[in-house]
């Protein structure tokens, strides 16, 4: 007995469209924002205060005492508040996130210029005694010049580009000088983000 393929395809539109289904089902529930608890929402608030309480006492005080590192670490840890909170549609916390987000700017424009010179002075001990000078400039401390003569070569310049690339884009560094005499020198654009860019 033969099989009619009518039935053989009907199946198979069926399972197609509870295929696709199912698929926008996933979809709705993963990509729908959650509407928060009321639990939820006030700890989402509470940390949202403290941290704009926070960046309000680091922008009257000076964070120059602190080590580098742990000041990076507090302004990572506010861009990652921010991130988290910053597609908030709730009426009590999104005008919250509108002033963290303008602390935040506020402080990263006070705060990583004076980061860029602390990180020049911590390393001109250390680097005096490779015989590389190390230097600070810009109208926001944002280019970083290194002197010596081993610069003449292209594969110390590389190499030394890529060992302190990270920080140096953690730090915003728009561009890095190297010179090994009066007249020579190169130059190399950093693809950092802005001082205020969240």
């Amino acid at each position: 007995m033969e099989e009619n393929p009518r039935k053989g395809n009907i199946f198979k539109y069926i399972a197609y469209v509870l295929i696709a289904a199912a698929v926008v089902g996933f979809g709705i529930y993963f990509l729908t924002p959650k509407k928060l608890t009321a639990t939820e929402g006030k700890n989402m608030l509470l940390f949202i205060d403290n941290q704009i309480i926070d960046i309000d006492r680091n922008l009257k005080s000076d964070m120059s005492k602190q080590d580098i590192a742990t000041r990076l670490s507090w302004h990572k840890s506010n861009t990652s508040l921010f991130n988290e909170v910053k597609g908030s549609k709730d009426k009590v916390i999104k005008p919250k996130v509108e002033i963290l987000e303008k602390k935040i700017i506020e402080v990263q424009t006070k705060e990583f210029p004076e980061l860029r010179t602390a990180y020049v002075k911590s390393k001109k001990e250390v680097l005096d005694g490779q015989k590389i000078n190390i230097a600070v400039s810009g109208p926001k401390q944002d280019t970083l010049t290194f002197t010596g003569e081993l610069f003449a070569n292209e594969k110390t310049k590389d190499a030394f580009l890529a060992n302190i690339k990270p920080i140096i884009q953690d730090l915003r560094f728009k561009k890095v000088v190297y010179k090994w005499s009066d007249k020579d020198s190169s130059d190399y654009k950093v693809r950092a983000k802005e001082d205020a860019e969240i």
